[in-house]
């Protein structure tokens, strides 16, 4: 009798699990390099973040009885408070309180700001202090003060490196501080 050699037909469980092994990687590899972040969305994040931080120093101004102001850099802001002096002039010094600090977000976002309709240059903070002088010291773009007022009229516009992605926060008629996207 002649026994009759069986032929393979099909792939070993090994074989299978090995191929799903090394496509299981190479996915993997893949989806680590994608980026996830969305510009839209971490500008328009950054954008509530900066108006509601500048309702609470308008706020924390009007309940503490102190003055509190903002200064925008390129890609970021400093709050400041007006510190009393004997002479009866207070100067302006950067507010170091963790609720009032600027956030870097995972994407770079800019800003850009307009006073009183009148666009204006920014610079780093450490460039702005290194020059800063008795005579010119470095003041706040936008004062809060202890009375409830906003001065001046300020326009700020936050927008992704590429300028796609635009907010504004600005002084606003009905609310302090209102927020609306750009086309």
């Amino acid at each position: 009798m002649h026994k009759r050699l069986r032929q393979q037909r099909g792939f070993t469980l090994i074989e299978i699990l090995v191929v799903i092994t090394i496509a299981a990687i190479l996915v993997g590899a893949v989806v680590l390099n994608l980026d996830f972040r969305n510009p839209g969305k971490t500008v328009l994040e950054q954008a509530r973040r900066t108006s509601l931080l500048m309702q609470l120093a308008s706020d924390q101004a009007v309940y503490s009885r102190q003055q509190f102001g903002i200064r925008f850099h390129p890609e970021s802001y400093t709050f400041f408070t007006l510190a009393s002096s004997d002479e009866g002039e207070g100067a302006w010094e950067v507010f170091t309180d963790e609720r009032l600090k600027f956030q870097q977000p995972d994407l770079k976002v800019e800003f850009e700001v307009e006073l009183s309709g009148i666009p204006i240059v920014l610079d780093e903070l450490q460039a702005e202090l290194d020059a800063a002088t008795d005579e010119e010291p470095i003041k706040p773009h936008v004062m809060f003060l202890s009375n409830g007022e906003m001065v001046p009229d300020f326009r700020v516009i936050l927008m992704d490196g590429r300028g796609e992605n635009r907010q504004s926060v600005f002084a606003g008629e009905v609310l302090p501080i209102e927020l609306e996207a750009l086309d």
